[in-house]
């Protein structure tokens, strides 16, 4: 019988662990619960910590550019969703591409929409690293915090972390019985349930259960008589399962089991329209008036799925603590006849079926105490395997292309400060290194079997921070961070040529500042240079994406966020961010120019985009929000708001293509019942239905896009205990 990796390796350490902290757990009183963990020694009431440095910190204390935001914070801004984040993050974009959710943080992100593809902002859930972007859309309703860090975490976090990170926590199982449960209804028929509930099951077991279930109409309208006129187009649910078992046998030792399902069918996201007509087009034919109107021919379908396990070991040594998080998790994505022309013919659609499995193990250990010297070690292993299977290309005969890869990577590291008066020094250094193996066949017959590349990479980082007293930090730093390299997966051929690790040099300078109690200002100035940049191809015949190391990219800007709470009821947050991202050398860029007189269509060519704007990297990002408590009786009544502004950017490298800037404001009014267990909400989404696009790309048979949501708005209620 094969084991489970997960299970053999989280139930060796846990027996391991047990064992050595016998004596401890003995010590203690049978019917004594264990206490909760002692806040930090420089924790002050109203602090915000963080994990940026892979350790408890106060924000303040924490030279890096982070934005971190609590459940309360993200439900009053209407942030539903890790497609939403970009709203409450200045510098931030969230975009997608056919499925595949592109985060970009001060000009640095990725495209590419390749087998297995991770990303540029390395993203971990509980501790958990999530490997692969398609898909990777979660629903937030568990949520105890977010924290997103901007810049280069090559040294702390590894692979993929190259524009940042991007760290989710989920509520934690509770002694104390607990719970809260929420349902919304509202436009296009959209239903919202939530639950989460806690309990203690022995003196030193808890667990817990989280769910969510959403769904509603489709916000597209179908034009094409053929395909079904009339009719709403994209209609979507979506539901998580989450569940958590703490078990704490002694006061120094904590384990905590956790499984976690999703399923998502949801075809907005490849959802595509023509702009500027298409190939075929005629007078008098199909032809959109709106940008949530559809006139393709396909039937399209979008289906997301993933389940894991994870177990993760925090070991207190006294001198030091161990903590080891083993995870194991199987993504599926499915695109179903993708209209990829975005005609109402078929001259080319796509079928893809992306599916895989990852097992990840990490340990840390990192040194007690708040004193003079600090450290962190640590290493990560990860195996994914991923599948292509199949490809389909619809031309419309049908080529079906199946490719398997095998990834293994292993990473060591380590970062101390060192405390020197008024002033602290940090170094760190992660050494990398990362096999590809694939093999793939095309219409039955093997194209390549096996081949094989190795990328090695060292990414390290220093820091200087002047901190006099509490209230004030000065810093400069230097990382990098790198992309890990790839195989062209979705164009297969037989001497696949490896693509390169893309890199990121970061320069930045801070300053965190806090002059009175619930005042906080937060500035800073960066440079990067970002080179060996991961771009695509589009093949003008398939649609299929051809991979390629092809530019570098300079990226200045600055960042200033202002926080203002003078009392427990009122909450001001403002954030600025401005960015100036430039292809500082790009001279074989492929782009798709319209044909003069045609009907539409366009013809790829190879131009020098070198000065031109970096897609998807806007000037000038804002964001504001404000929420206020105010006592009615022994209720109250919260009002919130959220607007988020973004000047203009492109899409193209060419910047032929242009998204207007657009203002999105989200606002609610809660009314809080006395005792504050029950609550009635009216919420709004894009109030102003602004028009924005979750994707634009232009191919041979057209410029296309996909529409984001429209306004939406209901009323949800709400109870806890």
């Amino acid at each position: 019988m094969k084991m489970n990796p997960l299970l053999t390796s989280t139930a060796a350490w846990a027996i391991v662990a047990a064992a050595l902290a016998v004596s401890p757990a003995a010590a203690q009183d049978a019917g004594t619960q264990a206490p909760a963990a002692a806040p930090a020694t420089d924790q002050q009431a109203g602090d915000v910590i963080v994990t940026a440095q892979r350790r408890a910190q106060r924000l303040q204390d924490v030279p890096i550019s982070v934005t971190a935001l609590t459940a309360t914070e993200l439900s009053s801004q209407g942030i539903t969703s890790t497609h939403d984040i970009s709203q409450s993050v200045t510098g931030m974009t969230i975009t997608e591409s056919g499925g595949y959710v592109q985060p970009f943080i001060r000009g640095v992100g990725s495209t590419v929409t390749n087998l297995g593809e991770p990303g540029s902002a390395a993203t971990y859930i509980d501790g958990v690293y999530m490997p692969t972007v398609n898909g990777q859309l979660y629903d937030l309703a568990n949520l105890e915090s977010i924290q997103v860090l901007k810049g280069p975490q090559g040294t702390l976090f590894g692979r993929n972390a190259n524009t940042g990170a991007i760290i989710i926590t989920t509520r934690q199982p509770g002694y104390q019985p607990a719970g809260s449960f929420s349902a919304s209804y509202g436009n296009l028929n959209a239903v919202k349930l939530s639950g989460f509930v806690t309990t203690g099951l022995a003196d030193h077991i808890a667990v817990s259960l989280a769910g969510n279930y959403d769904s509603h109409d489709g916000w597209f309208h179908n034009l094409n008589p053929a395909n079904g006129f009339g009719s709403r187009v994209g209609d979507a649910k979506r539901w998580t399962l989450r569940g958590a078992l703490l078990i704490e046998p002694a006061t120094n030792l904590k384990i905590t089991l956790s499984a976690d399902g999703m399923h998502g069918d949801d075809a907005s996201p490849i959802l595509t329209q023509p702009i500027n007509g298409y190939q075929g087009y005629v007078a008098g034919g199909l032809k959109i008036t709106g940008p949530y109107d559809f006139i393709g021919n396909e039937h399209v379908g979008y289906l997301t799925g993933q389940y894991g396990g994870s177990g993760r070991i925090n070991w207190d040594l006294g001198g030091v603590t161990v903590t080891s998080t083993t995870a194991w998790r199987h993504y599926l994505s499915r695109s179903l006849v993708y209209d990829s022309d975005t005609t109402p013919f078929r001259y080319v659609a796509i079928s893809n079926r992306d599916v895989g499995s990852n097992f990840t193990q990490e340990v840390l250990i990192n040194s007690a105490g708040t004193g003079p010297f600090t450290w962190v070690i640590g290493g990560f292993y990860l195996r994914q395997d991923g599948k292509l299977d199949p490809l389909e290309t619809l031309t419309p005969g049908v080529t079906d292309t199946y490719v398997q890869q095998v990834t293994n990577a292993f990473a060591g590291f380590a970062d101390a400060t060192l405390k020197l008066g008024n002033f602290e020094i940090t170094g760190g250094l992660r050494y990398s290194t990362e096999t590809k193996t694939i093999s793939g066949q095309r219409n039955g017959a093997a194209i390549v079997t096996g081949a094989k590349h190795t990328w090695n990479a060292a990414t390290p980082r220093v820091v200087l921070a002047y901190h006099p007293d509490h209230n004030l930090m000065l810093y400069a730093s230097f990382s990098q961070g790198f992309k890990s390299g790839a195989f062209n997966a979705n164009a297969l051929s037989a001497t696949p040529i490896p693509i390169n690790p893309e890199k990121v040099n970061a320069y930045e300078a801070g300053l965190k500042f806090s002059p009175t109690p619930g005042v906080t200002i937060n500035g800073s100035v960066f440079h990067y240079i970002t080179s060996d940049l991961q771009v695509q191809a589009l093949n003008p015949t398939t649609n299929l994406i051809e991979l390629r190391n092809a530019a570098k990219v300079r990226s200045n800007g600055a960042d200033l966020d202002i926080s203002y709470s003078p009392t427990r009821d009122l909450s001001l947050k403002l954030g600025v961010s401005y960015l100036n991202a430039v292809f500082t050398s790009f001279p074989n860029a492929q782009v798709y120019l319209p044909v003069a007189g045609s009907d539409g269509r366009n013809a790829s060519t190879i131009v020098d985009v070198t000065g031109k704007r970096n897609v998807r990297s806007p000037d000038w990002t804002l964001n504001f929000a404000a929420d206020y408590k105010i006592h009615v009786g022994e209720g109250s009544v919260v009002p919130s708001f959220n607007v988020y502004y973004s000047s203009k950017f492109y899409w193209t490298v060419d910047d032929r293509i242009v998204e207007p800037s657009h203002v999105v404001a989200n606002a609610s009014l809660t009314w809080n019942l006395p005792g504050d267990r029950f609550s009635v909400a009216v919420w709004g989404r894009n109030i102003f239905n602004e028009v924005r696009f979750r994707n634009v790309s232009a191919s041979g048979q057209a410029d296309r896009r996909a529409a984001d949501e429209p306004a939406l708005y209901g009323v949800r209620v709400g109870f806890k205990f």
